[in-house]
């Protein structure tokens, strides 16, 4: 790791001096207050320098059932979600937001239904919903809201707001110029359309005193060219809001939901620091009075201490790396950046459940630190002899975790490598990140020393020669090449001609070779697996088709926002799509096709098909062993084929759970 001591020097914001310059920018776990407090206070642990917490909304037109931050009652939640954090020495900013034209028709309570509040009839391609136009009694309110909440931010122990200006939501619609059309006093030039966020600040400051920090959120771009808010009208909006001297500080994110795969971009786009050029110009409109902080795809420090040293921000947020391994600062500065746990990108267990309590691929005590956290899993009274089977990403996390607590740990694995089929995910275009994975979990089992064996095929005799107190089995499980599909309810099996050539994607993937000069794909769990298994097959030069059922290919692809960014480069290699469209028949050297639509049949040459569809669990010896009433458990895809994250969450929570076994 390069010199990151840039990193390590406080940042006065207002009355508050961070402990460092990386801070955790607002996201959303989604968890009650007292979890979110637990989740918080993991993070400030860990040696984070300021925590800036989710939104929170300060209208009824933008709040979530149960939840009225603007009533003074909810100063008891903010205090019991601070105090945690800040009784460790870490400042914490409440961010407060109203939804604007992104927001959506109240159905979840009826004493809150009514109309989405936006400056303009412009209605946002997230909800879509019609916005009114705002009257000026409903500015008055929402400006009222936001000092109420932030006055209840101040009594339950806060350190600032932030005002969230940004995304799309109300106070960036009314600073763009795409979304705010009005002619009045609140819309036009630069200046009126800023009136807002000065009104607000007025308000804020009036009502909490000039040792309250307020912060502004903004959308340094939103990607709609002239016709939206970009650099340069962003750094007029600055220039505008520093003549006011309202503000502590400025945060820069970006787009709005035109272009929503840019705010949280997966591993697979490519993207780092996609701000940090451009924010040197807001930085330099600031002149060094106020901070700038700045997030959006910085999942590393080495890219945070480049960005402090260009002099692009004063300080850097990393959501994702921190959920992922909220250690993260201090295994940094204590010299154990080898021990960090990285985050993959995949956008699974976070942005995934955004809206759902919070998960993570690599980090499945992430949301649960009240009752799994750091400082509340003790080591094991009694420690046991284990033997896990099988070197996969759930077999993997059991041992390290077991290890962890004092057990003693084996690991068996059949193949000459650890990983299991996210190996596999690894050597796909864009997603060799997933190696991170088990590259981390390999290293933690070194310094953990758990004795891996690979090459070993575990027997019932073997195992039961070996003589473990308990026994984990995560075999995994094996693609189907039958055809089955739950969405053919008519048959069993895709009719197949002897002779054809059907493989299931891991032996297309060891052997590329074998395929032919014309492969068909199907596609029939929408993940990336078929389309990155068709990339590498075009780079080949080989002519590819995936075919689907569904009338989209790569459908779970939207969820972690990988679709906009892999699905282009997958038509820019050739890679020709049917949607919509059954296998009704394979023969020698070519495929039978159906419409689902429209019933058509067509045949089409096919040297290779490989079948990306059902998987079935590898879980004979579990069975076997379990008849044999040896102290056995399973975990990940022996149990049923799922994701990685299934795994990974069992193979943590069973290792939790050793010795409970009667």
């Amino acid at each position: 790791m390069s010199n990151l001591s840039a990193l390590w020097q406080p940042v006065r914001i207002g009355h508050v001096e961070t402990r460092n310059r990386i801070y955790l920018p607002a996201h959303q776990p989604s968890l009650p207050p007292l979890e979110y407090g637990a989740y918080l206070a993991e993070r400030a642990r860990g040696g984070v320098g300021l925590i800036v917490t989710h939104g929170f909304h300060v209208h009824p037109a933008s709040a979530r059932a149960g939840v009225s931050p603007w009533e003074p009652a909810w100063a008891d939640a903010v205090h019991k979600f601070v105090a945690p954090a800040k009784s460790l020495g870490c400042p914490v900013f409440v961010q407060i937001t109203h939804m604007g034209a992104s927001g959506t028709r109240r159905t979840d309570d009826m004493d809150l239904w009514g109309s989405v509040l936006a400056p303009s009839a412009i209605p946002s391609p997230v909800h879509r919903a019609m916005p009114k136009p705002m009257e000026e009694e409903d500015i008055a309110a929402v400006i009222e809201g936001f000092a109420s909440t932030a006055a209840n931010v101040q009594a339950g122990s806060g350190d600032g707001v932030e005002i969230h200006g940004s995304h799309g939501y109300l106070l960036s619609n009314f600073l763009s110029p795409y979304w705010n059309r009005r002619d009045d006093a609140w819309g036009g030039d630069t200046a009126r359309r800023a009136r807002l966020a000065v009104e607000i600040g007025r308000a804020v400051r009036k009502r909490c005193g000039p040792n309250f920090v307020i912060g502004i959120k903004l959308s340094l771009d939103e990607y709609l060219g002239d016709a939206g808010t970009n650099p340069n009208e962003t750094v007029r909006v600055v220039q505008f809001l520093e003549r006011e001297r309202l503000f502590d500080y400025v945060c820069i994110s970006h787009t709005d939901y035109h272009q929503n795969h840019k705010l949280v971009p997966p591993a697979s786009s490519g993207e780092t620091a996609p701000l940090a050029a451009n924010a040197k110009l807001v930085r330099e409109a600031l002149a060094g009075r106020i901070p700038l902080l700045i997030q959006g795809s910085v999942r590393e420090l080495n890219t945070a201490a480049q960005i402090v040293e260009r002099g692009q921000s004063d300080l850097v947020g990393l959501v994702r790396a921190h959920i992922a391994d909220p250690e993260i600062v201090n295994k940094a500065r204590e010299g154990r950046a080898d021990e960090t746990r990285r985050c993959v990108g995949a956008n699974q267990g976070c942005w995934r459940r955004l809206g759902q309590n919070l998960s993570c691929t690599v980090n499945p005590a992430a949301g649960r630190e009240l009752t799994v956290g750091i400082t509340v899993v003790k080591a094991a009274a009694t420690p046991r002899k284990l033997l896990v089977i099988g070197g996969g990403p759930g077999g993997l996390k059991f041992a390290d975790t077991a290890a962890s607590l004092g057990h003693q740990v084996t690991v068996w694995e059949r193949g000459a490598r650890l990983g299991g089929q996210v190996r596999y995910a690894g050597q796909l275009p864009d997603y060799a990140s997933w190696n991170f994975l088990v590259d981390d979990l390999e290293a933690s089992l070194r310094r953990r020393n758990v004795d891996v064996r690979l090459n070993t095929e575990a027997s019932a005799e073997a195992v039961a020669t070996f003589g473990a107190d308990e026994i984990v089995v995560a075999t995994g499980a094996r693609w189907q090449t039958s055809g089955f599909s739950t969405f053919r309810t008519d048959r069993d099996a895709i009719p197949q001609a002897r002779g054809s050539h059907v493989l299931d994607p891991i032996t297309a993937l060891d052997n590329i070779e074998a395929c032919g000069r014309k492969v068909l794909v199907v596609d029939d769990n929408g993940d990336y697996l078929p389309i990155g298994l068709a990339r590498l097959l075009a780079a080949s030069d080989r002519e590819v088709l995936i075919v689907t059922s569904d009338a989209m290919s790569g459908r779970k692809m939207e969820a972690t926002l990988d679709w906009p960014w892999v699905m282009p480069r997958a038509a820019l290699a050739g890679v020709k799509l049917r949607t919509s469209t059954f296998v009704e028949r394979i023969e020698a050297g070519q495929v039978e096709l159906r419409s689902a639509l429209s019933g058509a049949a067509e045949r089409i040459a096919a040297d290779t098909v490989v079948l990306c569809m059902m998987r079935e669990s590898e879980d004979y010896l579990y069975h076997q062993l379990k008849a044999r009433g040896l102290k056995v458990r399973r975990v990940g895809d022996c149990i049923a084929p799922r994701e990685v994250d299934d795994a990974v969450l069992e193979g943590f929570r069973e290792a939790q759970a050793v010795g409970a076994i009667a």
